[in-house]
């Protein structure tokens, strides 16, 4: 069984932080000697691309994603479909590609791009709508799409959530402290459910799915994406250590923490505030819009919720595809990416803003969610 302090490290937060001369967005796409050379995005892993500067032109945008660390770019152009927090419903998973037509558009070579921003994986307690397995196939499927469409394939982007993110970290710390193997890792997962602190371990419940496959393609997704246009895609929200993109490209440990876990002032006590996310999005090269999951949207203010969505000064859209929609129904998000959407009151029902399932399902899969999700977790920010 895990000593109570042998997976310690899995929760600590690294406060270094650093900070760069502010550039504006465009001045920050097209310099690429200022964030060390841009990678072409690529999960196959076959090569670097030629400088940033070389993929730009006089009038701007790039005709390529790009990947640095952990930060993605996107042109100037197409359609970007959004969803978030599918936590092993596979059936809302493939209810999305169906409403959005996604794999078939990237088939004909559309112009169109998917992102998930993070928690596909792991069973939450009570969810009666949850597959066993389905984190699993979700992630497969993904994957499927990703290396069976070519460079199609590379528009469909999954970004890590603070779960992904957690079960690495978890699977990384059994497999060096407790020598887990796939031989034994049942058992070592079993000894960690049961043990002390067994019950906050337990919601990250996918290490008991993972193998080191599914490990290595995981602790390999980005953390965050940034589009010319000025959006910024990410798991939960802003963080206050950020300086510069560099950090999330670098992956500095706090940034990271902070963009995966962190919740309104409003939900949790010491959260970020309107102030924060307006200068997170400043040090992001002026960007105006934060699109993310994580928070359920019945823990906002019944204000802060409108066209099921949730708004948050005017500048953040928290989405719930799936997992924790009530009181609203199941959204994405439609977005144009040569649009510089100003505030999130651009944003329209039935137009940027649209509904997973038709109206007369939705009353059928309204469901509370469970009191725990409500408690702060020891020493830590709560896992949803």
């Amino acid at each position: 069984m895990p000593s109570s302090n042998s997976l310690k490290n899995v929760m600590v937060m690294d406060s270094n932080c650093h900070s760069d001369k502010q550039v504006t967005r465009r001045e920050f796409l097209r310099t690429g000697s200022s964030i060390g050379g841009l990678l072409l995005l690529n999960f196959w892993g076959s090569g670097f691309a030629s400088s940033l500067c070389d993929r730009f032109s006089d009038q701007g945008g790039s005709e390529q994603i790009l990947r640095d660390g952990g930060l993605v770019f996107l042109p100037d152009h197409g359609t970007l479909f959004v969803a978030s927090d599918f936590h092993t419903r596979y059936a809302d998973f493939e209810m999305w590609l169906e409403r959005t037509r996604l794999v078939e558009r990237l088939r004909n070579g559309d112009d169109v791009y998917g992102l998930i921003v993070g928690d596909v994986v792991d069973r939450k307690p009570g969810d009666i709508y949850a597959e066993d397995d389905g984190d699993t196939r979700i992630i497969e499927r993904i994957r499927e799409i990703q290396n069976n469409l070519d460079e199609q394939g590379e528009r469909f982007l999954y970004i890590q959530g603070n779960h992904e993110n957690r079960c690495v970290s978890i699977y990384e710390k059994l497999m060096t402290d407790e020598a887990m193997t796939p031989s034994n890792q049942q058992q070592v997962v079993k000894n960690l459910f049961s043990g002390e602190r067994g019950s906050y371990y337990q919601q990250f419940n996918f290490i008991s799915r993972m193998n080191d496959d599914r490990y290595r393609y995981l602790k390999e997704l980005p953390v965050a994406v940034i589009t010319e246009n000025g959006i910024i895609g990410i798991h939960a929200g802003p963080s206050r250590s950020l300086n510069h993109p560099k950090d999330i490209i670098s992956l500095n440990e706090t940034v990271v923490e902070q963009i995966l876990w962190s919740r309104p002032v409003e939900v949790r006590k010491n959260g970020y505030d309107t102030n924060d996310l307006s200068t997170f999005l400043q040090r992001m090269n002026g960007s105006s819009l934060l699109v993310s999951g994580h928070t359920p949207l019945r823990y906002l203010p019944e204000e802060f919720i409108r066209d099921n969505i949730g708004e948050y000064g005017g500048q953040q859209i928290i989405l719930a595809t799936s997992y924790g929609f009530e009181p609203a129904e199941k959204s994405f998000l439609v977005l144009d990416l040569k649009t510089a959407y100003e505030s999130t009151s651009e944003l329209r029902a039935g137009e940027e803003i649209r509904l997973l399932e038709p109206p007369l399902a939705q009353s059928i899969h309204a469901q509370p969610l469970m009191s725990f999700e409500n408690q702060e977790l020891p020493g830590r920010f709560t896992a949803t």
